[in-house]
C-alpha cells in the first residue's frame, strides 16, 4: 500500500479517535446540556470520518444529529422559540427515514437509520436514564455499520459508551435503591418510636 494512503488511513482513524474520547467525555456527564454538547461536537467528527471511510449515508446521518443535536439545545433553554417535540421528532425520523431510502446499500446501514430514529424520540421526549438508555440502543444499532464499515474507532467507541453508559445507569439505580432503603429504615424507626411513646402515655 502506497505511502500517501497509510498516511491518508491514519489521519481518518485520528479524527475517528478523537470523536471517540469527546464522545466518551460526554457521556459520563451527569448533567444532560453537557451530555448533549459533547455528543453534538463527537457526531460533527465522526461525520468527516465515516465521509472520508465512504459511507455518504453515515456521513449524513451524523450530520443530521447535529442538527438534532443543537434544536434539542433549543428546546430544553428557557428563551427558546416555541418548538414542538412532536414536530421534531417527526422531521428527524422523516428525514432519516429517507436517507435510507436514497443511499442505503447494506443492511448495517439500515441499522444507522433506525439508530437516527430512535434518537429522533428520545431527544425530544427523554432525560436523565431513560435518554441514556435510548443511546445505548442507538448505540448498539450504530455498531452494526461501524463493524461493517472496519472503523476500529467507530466499534471501540460504540462497545465502551454502551459500557460507560450501562455503568452509569446501574450506579444511578444502586444510589437511588439506596435512598429508598435508608428512607424506608428512617421511617420504620419514627413509626416504632412514636408507637413507643403512645404504649408509655
Amino acid at each position: 500500500m502506497p505511502e500517501f494512503a497509510l498516511n491518508q488511513l491514519f489521519f481518518i482513524q485520528a479524527i475517528g479517535f478523537v470523536s471517540m474520547a469527546i464522545g466518551w467525555w460526554a457521556n459520563s456527564q451527569q448533567q444532560d446540556c453537557k451530555f448533549i454538547h459533547g455528543n453534538m461536537v463527537a457526531a460533527i467528527l465522526t461525520a468527516v470520518h465515516l465521509g472520508l471511510l465512504g459511507s455518504f449515508l453515515g456521513m449524513a446521518n451524523q450530520l443530521v444529529n447535529v442538527i438534532r443535536f443543537r434544536c434539542c439545545q433549543s428546546l430544553n433553554k428557557d428563551d427558546s422559540i416555541n418548538l414542538s417535540p412532536l414536530l421534531l421528532t417527526m422531521l428527524f425520523s422523516g428525514v432519516a427515514i429517507l436517507q435510507g431510502f436514497m443511499w442505503a446499500e447494506h443492511w448495517s446501514e439500515w441499522c444507522a437509520v433506525m439508530a437516527a430514529v430512535v434518537m429522533s424520540v428520545s431527544l425530544f421526549y427523554f432525560a436523565g436514564s431513560q435518554l441514556r438508555l435510548a443511546m445505548i440502543a442507538s448505540n448498539a444499532l450504530n455498531l452494526m455499520l461501524s463493524i461493517y464499515l472496519m472503523s476500529w474507532s467507530g466499534i471501540l467507541y460504540q462497545v465502551m459508551t454502551i459500557i460507560i453508559l450501562s455503568q452509569g445507569l446501574i450506579q444511578q439505580y444502586l444510589q437511588s435503591k439506596s435512598y429508598f432503603e435508608t428512607n424506608s429504615i428512617e421511617t420504620n424507626s419514627i413509626e416504632a418510636n412514636n408507637d413507643s411513646v403512645e404504649l408509655v402515655k
